[in-house]
């Protein structure tokens, strides 16, 4: 299957993480104090769970979420696995894949910029955005309307209550789960 003349899919790529307790979003202080504040809660860190995913737009302005779930932090063997599966997709059907990604630890790592000019040969093309700058990338909104509107609570007694909502507020967006192997490097 062909792509028609000028038909790109353009994925924005990012991870979220996941906490038996979700932080406030916004906070207030007083006119001339500090802006840090202690916010108490349970376990903030404790029963963590990350969401790895990429907003895919493609055509006539159609997004859809994909996503993987993972046991711990993400680092560049996942991103290097995806990427790769993106690059033999594009390769298969001849339709240009762009990835947005910003300046993460795990976009940037030599292994991921090694395989660059691989990938762009393959018709997958890598596009940074400038540093600070995360309201550039759309998936970020995604993640933010997934822990900030769609999970019905703020805090979580288990792991498994935690990635039961979690699932519930994917159901929600309509996400696709990635069934692509990611490297474990």
């Amino acid at each position: 299957m062909g792509a028609q003349k000028g038909e790109i899919v353009l994925k924005y790529l990012h991870e979220s993480g996941f906490y038996l307790c979700l932080p406030p979003t916004h906070t207030w202080t007083l006119k001339g104090q500090a802006h840090q504040h202690r916010v108490k809660g349970r376990g903030v860190r404790r029963g963590a769970s990350t969401s790895w995913g990429t907003l895919c737009v493609e055509g006539e302005g159609r997004e859809r979420l994909e996503y993987r779930m993972l046991e711990r932090s993400c680092h560049s063997g996942e991103v290097l696995g995806y990427l790769e599966a993106l690059a033999q997709k594009a390769e298969q059907e001849h339709k240009p894949c762009v990835v947005v990604l910003d300046n993460a630890p795990f976009h940037s790592a030599g292994v991921v910029r090694e395989r660059k000019q691989d990938w762009e040969a393959r018709s997958l093309v890598l596009y940074r955005l400038a540093a600070y700058c995360p309201h550039l990338n759309l998936i970020e909104g995604v993640w933010r309307r997934l822990k900030g509107f769609l999970m019905p609570r703020r805090f979580y007694d288990s792991v498994a209550e935690l990635k039961q909502a979690v699932l519930h507020g994917r159901r929600l967006l309509e996400a696709v789960e990635i069934q692509c192997s990611l490297g474990d490097t």
